[in-house]
């Protein structure tokens, strides 16, 4: 019987030991965490039952003396319930400066184009804002009654019913890079029509950097392609080459040229037939047009200038005058007469001003 009570009393305090313990390590990190275990008192002695002298405790399940979480500060209501917040650093030449207090990213560029691309965002959004000096923009209070979408990128922080202020300043200069530095300034909620503050969070500046930076991202991106379409325009005029003959001429290096012959020719029907770079010659024909069942669906093979059907060749050189100028040969060779060459001006012009842009 004692035997018997010894090991019931040995599996109670092991289970007991193991709840304590359990109870002690749970903290789920919430802010309505129950503390009171902070506050326990000891419990009442170990009762030993009658008849029973000793209680054998094996060391595997030995009971630790005091109660050892007692000795630490309660974290649970300290604990921030809300997720970090990362800067979303987008495109080429943008970096986070982690060593900052303050959300900060470096830009490539100067400090003046920057805080214009500031202006314009602001302006793009409808943010009203001040400049308080060359290097900084600072907003006005943004509200839900704004014609403005910040709340949309402001995440879980609404401005409905709260007002927010931000800045965006050039805080660094470095050549060709400055650091971009985001600062929540303000913050108030309305309460009962009274506008009280409320803590700025470092939170709310990165989700306001993050909303600049995908717009000057996107707008760089578009201006890059911009730049891109533009430099595939060529202006091409009728002039003279060296020699005196008529021929399309363009201010533009051969290489812009050289490359946006092979869109041109196929845009106007002329099927490109040899290519040579060591003499600067195209080499096209003028297909006989195509008069069966499928032209009638438009899918005609018929040139777009006035040719007749065979083969030619075009070949650049370099003016002495800058630029380049096309001349227009036979399949032998011979140079195309000058009426020719006017007659056929307009489409390769107008197809050359086009570029890679659609039609």
């Amino acid at each position: 019987m004692l035997n018997y009570l010894k090991t019931i009393k040995t599996i109670s305090l092991a289970v007991s030991a193991t709840l304590v313990l359990s109870a002690c390590a749970t903290t789920d990190g919430t802010e309505d965490i129950d503390d009171r275990y902070m506050r326990s008192e000891k419990g009442p002695e170990l009762q030993i039952p009658p008849e029973t002298t000793e209680v054998k405790v094996t060391d595997s399940y030995r009971v630790p003396e005091g109660v050892v979480i007692t000795k630490r500060d309660a974290q649970g209501k300290r604990l921030s319930l809300e997720p970090p917040q990362l800067l979303l650093v987008a495109g080429d030449g943008v970096w986070e400066d982690s060593e900052r207090d303050q959300p900060t990213v470096w830009v490539r560029g100067d400090s003046e184009q920057l805080v214009t691309y500031i202006q314009r965002f602001m302006d793009a959004h409808n943010i009203n804002y001040q400049n308080t000096d060359t290097t900084s923009v600072t907003t006005d209070w943004v509200t839900d009654s704004d014609e403005n979408q910040v709340s949309e990128y402001l995440g879980t922080y609404s401005v409905d019913g709260e007002r927010h202020k931000f800045s965006l300043e050039v805080v660094e200069s470095k050549p060709n890079e400055v650091a971009l530095q985001a600062r929540h300034i303000a913050y108030q909620q309305n309460t009962d029509d009274q506008w009280t503050d409320v803590e700025t969070s470092s939170r709310v500046a990165k989700q306001f950097l993050n909303y600049f930076i995908g717009y000057y991202d996107s707008e760089r991106t578009r201006e890059a392609r911009q730049r891109i379409l533009q430099q595939a325009k060529i202006n091409v005029e009728l002039g003279y080459n060296d020699q005196g003959s008529l021929a399309l001429v363009t201010e533009r290096e051969f290489l812009a040229v050289w490359d946006q012959m092979p869109r041109v020719l196929e845009s106007l029907n002329l099927e490109i037939t040899d290519r040579d770079r060591s003499d600067r010659t195209y080499y096209f024909r003028v297909n006989e047009p195509e008069d069966g069942f499928w032209s009638w669906f438009g899918d005609s093979n018929e040139a777009k200038v006035d040719l007749a059907p065979g083969d030619y060749q075009i070949k650049l050189s370099d003016l002495n005058v800058g630029g380049v100028s096309l001349s227009f040969y036979g399949a032998e060779g011979d140079l195309l007469d000058s009426s020719t060459v006017t007659r056929i001006y307009p489409e390769f012009a107008a197809e050359f001003k086009r570029g890679t842009g659609k039609k």
